[in-house]
């Protein structure tokens, strides 16, 4: 067999091999054996590397000499830093092609110290495990913590808009002013608007994204409320997911469109406002139609309240604002609203 095939041989196997004359000299020694005794030892003898007493080695090597059935033993090996490592060691006597008598010497852990190595590894891994759980205990511990923090704000912000549309009902209810009136009202209706966005977030505990649909059908229980029972609303929507960032400018402007389809669409009369947001893909558009006499094209002021307002807002979605007469007045608003990968 070839000296470099029965190397690569040697080197295949994971304990530490030494191939020893019978008086002991090193002839060969596998990759595991240099590891064990920081370097290549071959042509040294043997017990330059051991802490075990010559006259031991010299039995054990006679023994094995004498028999090709494993003898059995244990080397006490000087380590590189200094230390000693006790091995268990089988021999057994070899015969080369050209009758040359070798000894193959095995190395293994001994039981016991095998048994302590487990031990540490299995306290290591113990020890790593409990780090782990302490550390989830703690995010658990914070994520709770934020989760109560995050609803009390929104509680506490949902009151403070409660409170504020109190204070705006009172003041038009006290001004003998139709100007302040209406410029109170105004501000009133965009404040329930949002408020009514807001809750449904907070109802809903995501603050990341609402149901479009849930969106539409919040923000027309709140119109309902304040235009009365002459206005209906017609409301259809397709199921999606709306960002937090989209939603507060769209309920503005939902509230503007709408506020302007009652104002100057019906006039005063009983009548119907048709209100549809359409989701296809990251693509949504947002309809608002009334059936009135439609807006005149020589004088758009007239039917504009709002509208500037509605302008900023599309600005700010990156919105695409149509305005048409389609039987009373249609404005469309396109805007793409994108969700990561929280939406579901």
């Amino acid at each position: 067999m070839a000296a470099g095939f029965e190397q690569s041989l040697l080197d295949f196997l994971q304990e530490p091999v030494f191939l020893l004359t019978p008086q002991g000299r090193i002839m060969r020694v596998n990759a595991a054996g240099i590891r064990l005794v920081g370097g290549d030892p071959t042509g040294e003898h043997l017990g330059a590397r051991l802490e075990t007493s010559p006259d031991e080695l010299r039995a054990w090597l006679r023994c094995c000499s004498g028999t090709s059935s494993p003898v059995a033993g244990q080397w006490l090996f000087r380590q590189p830093d200094g230390a000693a490592r006790r091995l268990r060691v089988q021999g057994a006597r070899l015969r080369e092609a050209d009758g040359q008598v070798l000894i193959a010497a095995r190395c293994t852990v001994p039981e016991a110290d095998r048994f302590s190595l487990l031990k540490k590894e299995v306290a290591q891994l113990n020890a790593e495990a409990h780090a782990r759980r302490q550390r989830q205990a703690l995010l658990e511990e914070a994520l709770h913590r934020n989760t109560i923090l995050l609803r009390e704000l929104n509680h506490r912000v949902k009151n403070n808009i409660q409170l504020m549309v109190g204070l705006f009902s009172a003041a038009i209810r006290e001004t003998g002013s139709r100007e302040v009136r209406d410029a109170l009202q105004a501000a009133n209706q965009r404040l329930l608007s949002v408020s009514a966005a807001q809750a449904l977030m907070y109802e809903t505990q995501q603050m990341a994204t609402v149901s479009s649909a849930a969106f539409l059908q919040a923000l027309a229980h709140a119109f309902s409320a304040s235009f009365g029972p002459e206005v209906r609303l017609d409301v259809s929507a397709t199921e999606g997911q709306l960002t937090s960032d989209a939603t507060f400018p769209l309920a503005l402007i939902l509230n503007e469109l709408v506020t302007n389809a009652v104002k100057h669409g019906l006039c005063g009369r009983e009548g119907a406002v048709r209100i549809a947001l359409n989701r296809q893909g990251d693509e949504f558009t947002l309809i608002v139609q009334d059936d009135g006499p439609g807006i005149a094209a020589a004088r758009p002021e007239r039917r504009s309240s709002g509208l500037g307002l509605v302008k900023g807002l599309c600005r700010q979605l990156g919105a695409e604002l149509k305005v048409e007469n389609r039987n009373g007045t249609c404005i469309t608003v396109r805007f793409t609203d994108r969700c990561d990968g929280t939406c579901r």
